[in-house]
């Protein structure tokens, strides 16, 4: 429950629902860190303390949070995932493909398949290999991830690439 609690609270701070009374490394944090402490096998805490550690500009912190789940569970997609995404955030772009892809073959058909090419993308953007992130932020959409972060994502990859007219249609989508 509190790690559940803890995702709850990063995906409020994540998309801006920020109550000037809720102190998130409270109740993000301290509630994963608490859930860690019960129980040091409970990945999902792991998993939300490192998103909400990239989310706030501390990439390394997320970065050890999500080894240290990993020494525990190395077969946990999800925490390759977003051990991936902090290596993006610290410009490890090589490595952070690696992990995601370790993801996709730990979990081929994950219900975050979406989440995770986009992130992919991200790593390919970082590596300046612009059409690959657009075909996988495309395959993303194409499954079902018709998320503003996709098209945002789809936008820069296509500006990136100096496809102008498609990063407007991408933004407009």
């Amino acid at each position: 429950a509190l790690a559940g609690s803890a995702v709850t609270y990063f995906v409020d701070y994540y998309y801006g629902w920020r109550p000037d009374i809720t102190d998130f490394d409270v109740k993000v944090l301290g509630q994963a860190d608490r859930a860690i402490s019960l129980d040091p096998n409970n990945m999902q805490a792991y998993i939300a303390k490192t998103f909400y550690l990239n989310g706030t500009h501390r990439a390394a912190d997320g970065l050890r949070v999500a080894d240290q789940g990993l020494a525990i569970d190395p077969n946990n997609a999800a925490l390759y995932n977003v051990r991936g995404y902090s290596k993006i955030n610290l410009g490890q772009f090589e490595d952070a493909k690696t992990d995601i892809l370790k993801a996709i073959e730990l979990s081929p058909r994950d219900p975050q398949m979406g989440l995770w090419r986009a992130n992919l993308a991200d790593a390919e953007m970082g590596l300046g290999n612009y059409d690959a992130a657009i075909d996988l932020i495309q395959r993303a959409i194409d499954a079902g991830f018709r998320t503003s972060y996709s098209y945002r994502e789809l936008a820069a990859a296509f500006a990136l690439a100096g496809k102008s007219e498609d990063a407007k249609t991408a933004l407009s989508e």
